[in-house]
Formats: structure tokens, C-alpha cells, sequence
């Protein structure tokens, strides 16, 4: 098994895209299950940090002292299982989404979750519960996990399938591979009713006791292999960039687009993303400048804002009806099919896409230049998410907030699941500090909307201040017991939810 103790490569390992950097006194690079166990049992009293693609925007897989444990070499694709409609696979943690992409293809099968970074761990996907634009049709990565095999301190094996071990009420027991059993009570805890969440540990009564470990950040045990349900490929995939000229426009017309009227839509919208005028001007900036976009013809500089939506069918009759309902909705809201980017084919969709991934890199960029002059400085977004009848209302207390505090930012992301980044670009430590306040403040009034702080992201290192908005002291204390249970030292990913360690 490879390690690692050197100044450079441990250098390499100590952050992850938040731009948050961590120590620790050595990294292992394990190939195999027997060797994440030994890992455990040579370390039996020592915080451990598992760590995948390094792509988490939340410092989930940054060490703060003791070892880190990188899954990158875990990385097999178990032959696939073809099943009536779509079919399984096995994988290891540190398979990268990219990968995975690439192994289907001759297979006409998709994983549908897809998050805006392809070299994210399969690892650490299960760890966040990840998700994405397709997301509004699919839901995140929990509901495509059928079974997992975990590594526990001490070194147990649990095996864990979907369907095979549910709660009784809040009361749970698991049976190691060794035949130990592990028993407890869950938290007596209501998770906020949004499409999408991924703040604490996921809790409900009498439960398939699988999901406890999605989206729980590595802080109960190591993932050594993932069963994934597949779906198959549709033959086409159409969409379109709507340029709109106004906010209010674009939100109305989100209501048509999720089938929030009378009439039934012909095919549900894959993907429903929303871009603000900063993003629009941001985007402009960067195509001006060569820096991104540079294949496509320029941004439209009259409009506001504008929605992605996308459509897949194996009936072309029924893509040409969804655009048709697409531009008929379009024009009852102000939007004019003629300024519209609309795609029929890949290489056109592939264009579509570069425009729907280019906002978070080029504010990444941005931020960049700004640390020439002020390195401590990093970007804040938000990950929160409000029940469909508070869209209007959030999106009013982003805009509010934003004007008052005079933030150079960009609101883009997962509108159709009520889910959209605020990134703030400080450009110096006062408006850090100012926006770290600000979104405080939201994460109250989100709570209150009956949303969530963190819907896809995680909570890491960096958002656990925000779990208070959302849960008491005694909740909060309920699901540190949790962990103690299965990780009784509180060794793992220390830092990760939890900002109190014993």
C-alpha cells in the first residue's frame, strides 16, 4: 500500500475546492478492503480523513491532524448486470463519475445524477448525497444506490442492500459480516420537506437503514464498494437556453415549465437551471475576454436573465411537443423564441452545456484574480433549498440582501428544485466577513420557509454553524450519539457536521 509524508504530496492532499487547506501526519493510498482495515487496526486511536476526487466545495476531505486515507486507487468497475429496464454495477470509491460515464456508453446506460464536476468520486458522491442539474427529474445519488459495503473502526464489515434492514420506529440493528450486531435509536428529528437535502444525517422512522449512510460524510464508516441502479440512455436529448427580460418573467415561467397548471405537459423537463444578469454579465466578460465560451455566439447583451431546460424522449413526436409547449409558455411570459439557443443534436448540446457548466468556473476564475491581492479572501455560495411555494419569496431575500449589502456576486443553479447558488465574490475581508453574516441571516429565514441549509453539498467543515438553524442543541447532540455509536471515539472525519468533538 502506497503512503505519502513528503512536503510536496502531502501539499497536494491538504485541500479540496473549497480552497481551505489542512494537515495531517501521513496519507494512505489503500487498493483494497483488506487494506482499509488494516489502516483501522493499526490506527485504532487515531483521527482518520477519507478523501476521494478532492472536488467538495465544503472541506469535507481537508485533514485536520491525525492520517488521511485517499481512496483514489480503490478504483474497479465490477461487470455490469443488464436487467429488464436498465440494469447494476458495482464500483469502488474511487471511481471518477467521468469514468464511469465513459464504461456505459457501449451499453446505452446512464447514471442520471450529475454534478457540475465529472471528476468527482463515486466515493465521495455517496458521502454528500450528490446531485445536480439533472436532478429535477432524477433526484439525487440516494435514490441510485442499491446496496453498499462499509468499512467500521475496529475494522467490521457491513454489508448493506437496499430493502434488507429496516428501522421498527426509531429503533435500528445491523449485523456485521463477524456476526456483531449494532444496535440503537434514532434521532427524534423531522428533515425539512424539500426536493433535495443533505444537512446531518438522514433520518426518518422505520427507514432502509442504507440511506443512514448517504450523505453521511464520511463520518460513520469507510464506503468500499457502491451498487448503482442504471437507466437507460433516451435516443434524443434536445434544449434550450431561454433568454427572458426580467426575473419575475423567468419564475413565471419555472411554474410552467414544472406543469404547475391545468394542462399536462408532454414530457417532464431532465434539467431546469437559472442564470441572474450578474451571471449573464460575468459570462459576457469571460467570452469577451476568451477566457470561456469562446465556440458559441456571443450573449445577447438586452436580456436579463435566462433558464436551461432540457428534454430526453426516444419519441422525437414528443420532444417537438415539449418545445412547442416550451415556446408557447416562453411567450406568455415575455420571452421570444427567435432570441432563443436551442439544440437537436449532441454537438449542439455539447455547446449548451459548456454554457450551463461555465458560471461556477468563472467565478472560480474571478476569485483567482482577487487572491493576487488579497489571499485570504474565497467565495461564498450557498447550497440552501425552500419548498415550491416560497420560491418567489427566497429569491426576493437573495436579491434584497445582495442590494443592501452592495456584494459583487452571481445567482445561478437548480431552480427547479427551488435550489440556487448565491456565490458572493468578496474583494476583501470585510465583505467576507459581511457575507459570512449575511448568509447566517438566510439560513434563519430559510428554516422559517420550512427549506434547508445545505441541499447538495454537504455541510463539511464550513457549514456547520448552519445546522442550528435548522435543528436544537438537543437534536444536534441526538445525532453526535448517533455517530458514537458505530464510531464510539469519533475518529472519522472529525470536524465533518459536527463543529464539537467529546
Amino acid at each position: 500500500m502506497k503512503t505519502a509524508d513528503d512536503k510536496g504530496t502531502m501539499l497536494e492532499y491538504m485541500r479540496d475546492e473549497s480552497r481551505r487547506s489542512g494537515n495531517c501526519e501521513k496519507i494512505f493510498f489503500p487498493t483494497s478492503e483488506e487494506e482499509v482495515i488494516s489502516i483501522f487496526k493499526e490506527n485504532p486511536r487515531t483521527p482518520i480523513t477519507f478523501q476521494g476526487g478532492r472536488t467538495g466545495v465544503t472541506a469535507g476531505c481537508v485533514p485536520d491532524g491525525g492520517i488521511a486515507v485517499n481512496l483514489e486507487r480503490m478504483n474497479r468497475i465490477l461487470p455490469l448486470k443488464p436487467q429488464k429496464y436498465g440494469g447494476s454495477i458495482i464500483v469502488q470509491p474511487g471511481v471518477l463519475l467521468q469514468t464511469l460515464r465513459q464504461h456505459l456508453r457501449p451499453y446505452s446506460l446512464f447514471f442520471p445524477p450529475d454534478p457540475t464536476e465529472t471528476t468527482a468520486s463515486l466515493g465521495g458522491m455517496v458521502s454528500c448525497n450528490s446531485s445536480g442539474a439533472r436532478s429535477f427529474k432524477y433526484g439525487s445519488v440516494r435514490f441510485y444506490i442499491t446496496a453498499l459495503r462499509m468499512i467500521l473502526p475496529g475494522g467490521e464489515k457491513l454489508h448493506l442492500k437496499r430493502g434488507a434492514c429496516l428501522a421498527r420506529g426509531r429503533h435500528f440493528s445491523l449485523t456485521c459480516e463477524s456476526g456483531k450486531r449494532i444496535s440503537g435509536v434514532l434521532p427524534d428529528i423531522t428533515m425539512p420537506a424539500v426536493k433535495k437535502h443533505t444537512a446531518g444525517y438522514y433520518i426518518r422512522p422505520d427507514m432502509d437503514m442504507l440511506d443512514l449512510f448517504i450523505g453521511a460524510e464520511g463520518t460513520l464508516g469507510a464506503v468500499t464498494a457502491v451498487e448503482l441502479k442504471l437507466l437507460p440512455v433516451k435516443k434524443e436529448t434536445w434544449g434550450a437556453v431561454i433568454f427572458l427580460p426580467s426575473e419575475a418573467a423567468a419564475l413565471r415561467l419555472v411554474r410552467l415549465l414544472r406543469g404547475e397548471t391545468a394542462l399536462p405537459l408532454t414530457l417532464e423537463p431532465e434539467a431546469l437551471e437559472y442564470f441572474n444578469s450578474d451571471t449573464l454579465r460575468l459570462l459576457r466578460r469571460a467570452q469577451r475576454s476568451k477566457e470561456a465560451l469562446c465556440q458559441m455566439e456571443l450573449l445577447p447583451a438586452e436580456d436579463c436573465c435566462a433558464l436551461y431546460t432540457e428534454y430526453a424522449s426516444d419519441n422525437r413526436k414528443a420532444l417537438k411537443a415539449a418545445f412547442e409547449e416550451t415556446c408557447s409558455a416562453m411567450e406568455s411570459v415575455g420571452g421570444d423564441p427567435r432570441r432563443t439557443w436551442a439544440a437537436i443534436n449532441s454537438r449542439n448540446m455539447d455547446k449548451l452545456h459548456q454554457f450551463r457548466h461555465a458560471a461556477p468556473e468563472c467565478v472560480n476564475t474571478r476569485i483567482s484574480e482577487i487572491k493576487k491581492d488579497c489571499p485570504s479572501v474565497t467565495k461564498l455560495g450557498t447550497d440552501m433549498s425552500v419548498p415550491d411555494h416560497c420560491l418567489e419569496e427566497v429569491m426576493s431575500l437573495y436579491n434584497e440582501g445582495l442590494a443592501a449589502g452592495g456584494f459583487d456576486s452571481v445567482i445561478f443553479g437548480h431552480i427547479g428544485s427551488n435550489h440556487v447558488h448565491v456565490n458572493i465574490i468578496p474583494r476583501t475581508m470585510d465583505e467576507f466577513n459581511r457575507g459570512k453574516e449575511l448568509f447566517g441571516r438566510w439560513a434563519k429565514d430559510v428554516a422559517a420557509m420550512g427549506g434547508t441549509v445545505c441541499a447538495e453539498h454537504g455541510v463539511g467543515k464550513i457549514k456547520t454553524a448552519l445546522l442550528s438553524e435548522l435543528y436544537t442543541e438537543k437534536q444536534l447532540a441526538s445525532m453526535q450519539d448517533l455517530k458514537k455509536i458505530f464510531d464510539p471515539c469519533q475518529l472519522l472525519n472529525r470536524g465533518n457536521i459536527f463543529s464539537f468533538l467529546p
